[in-house]
């Protein structure tokens, strides 16, 4: 896929990776519209972002993932503003077992929402152009972890959400792609402040906070990723122990 001229939407892009993806993809010639919940670091990065690339070429829009109604007036700006969105990126995200339900109201609840209202924008039967969705895991989709239970179980059903939805049996009429992209640990405010946020917190730092992606690494799987050629029920995993690897769920049919 030609990502210059497509309109993203990217959730949590104020910081972190979030915004290192809207950076990329404004880099290589797209629209970037992207919300967040803190509204000082997302308008110091809209302005950065309108310096850099030009107003016309970006949107931000300050609201909380797990307001619904937020969450879709916001994405109903950016169809306003641009005229349609292409490729809609799930990516806000928190790690805090001390408040699990939060996080997984965060971590899936809103993913799966704003993966509902996004195909609904899409799909071609209902007149839409088609697009892609990439929800964003981790690592831990695919493997356990026991210092982050809460956290790895989220990550766990954004992988298992996604990957059932790109084997449906309307996939030709609807005309929308999905994609699970798993990063490892990065150095990122997410795990360098992860303190009294995870179980067993020396362990975790010793074994995580010492073998950390560097952003520039994960945002360049990211980029191969949304410009696949065909990247329909696509699982791209890339950390330190494991490299870089794509894979696909099998479809498991009971009787």
């Amino acid at each position: 896929m030609q990502i210059s001229g497509k309109v993203v939407f990217i959730t949590g892009a104020a910081q972190g990776l979030g915004k290192a993806y809207a950076e990329a993809l404004l880099e290589h010639g797209a629209k970037v519209a992207f919300g967040d919940v803190n509204a000082a670091l997302g308008t110091a990065t809209y302005q950065e972002f309108q310096r850099r690339f030009g107003e016309e070429n970006v949107a931000f829009f300050v609201f909380d993932v797990t307001d619904h109604n937020q969450f879709r007036d916001a994405f109903n700006a950016a169809v306003s503003i641009f005229g349609h969105v292409d490729v809609f990126v799930n990516n806000a995200g928190i790690m805090d077992e001390s408040k699990w339900e939060l996080m997984i109201r965060i971590n899936y609840t809103a993913v799966v929402f704003g993966t509902r209202l996004a195909i609904e924008h899409m799909r071609k039967d209902k007149g839409g152009r088609g697009g892609r969705i990439i929800n964003i895991s981790s690592r831990v989709a695919l493997f356990e972890n026991i210092y982050v239970p809460v956290y790895c179980g989220t990550k766990h059903a954004v992988r298992s959400y996604t990957s059932s939805l790109s084997q449906q049996p309307n996939m030709e009429e609807l005309g929308v792609e999905f994609a699970t992209f798993c990063p490892g640990g990065t150095v990122t405010e997410l795990m360098l402040n992860s303190e009294n946020k995870v179980q067993f917190f020396d362990e975790f730092k010793r074994i995580h906070l010492d073998n950390l992606l560097e952003t520039s690494i994960v945002v360049n799987a990211f980029m191969e990723l949304v410009q696949l050629e065909k990247m329909n029920g696509a699982i791209l995993l890339i950390a330190l122990e494991q490299g870089k690897y794509y894979r696909k769920m099998q479809n498991v049919v009971c009787a």
